[in-house]
């Protein structure tokens, strides 16, 4: 698989619900892990692969190991207060990092598990960070949406230069 990179069209399109969950579904969900562990990602949405459909890789290897969270069709259901600013980044930004402020603390997302059955996952600090990263990736939002003005008229100049410069 390759990861898409901004400005492809794909990324700011809204992904579409999994309606049934079989080995195509779980075939792409491997695909993506693979490809988020290529690329050192610890996130990976299908739109960033090229897919409109509502599927998200994540693994934050706790200890060096693997723990990968795969969410099909997510839903954040409840949320509250806000985390500290912190710079994000993204696979599909490549090289640009630049502070977030108003991602939710603590979140509570509904899914479904590769095997069906719903799930309700609680969680805060970074974790909480990048299920609401990925999960804005399903709705066709990428982090710098999330800056304030200033900084998105700087992030687009430096992408355009750095766009003009690979050119070369």
């Amino acid at each position: 698989m390759e990861v898409r990179v901004y400005p492809d069209g794909i990324l700011r399109k809204k992904a579409k619900d999994v309606e049934k969950i079989d080995d195509r579904i779980v075939d792409l969900l491997n695909q993506m892990r693979e490809t988020m562990y290529k690329f050192n990602g610890i996130g990976l949405a299908a739109e960033q692969v090229g897919l409109q459909e509502k599927l998200v890789v994540i693994d934050l290897r706790p200890d060096g190991k693997n723990q990968p969270i795969e969410l099909i069709n997510p839903v954040i259901i409840a949320s509250e207060g806000i985390f500290e600013e912190h710079e994000e980044g993204c696979l599909s930004v490549p090289g640009y990092y630049d502070v977030v402020k108003d991602r939710k603390k603590w979140i509570k997302v509904k899914y479904l598990d590769r095997n069906e059955n719903e799930q309700i996952l609680e969680t805060d600090e970074f974790l909480s960070v990048v299920i609401q990263h990925e999960i804005d990736h399903l709705n066709g939002k990428l982090f710098i949406d999330h800056l304030p003005p200033t900084r998105k008229e700087f992030f687009k100049k430096q992408w355009k230069k750095r766009q003009k410069e690979e050119k070369k």
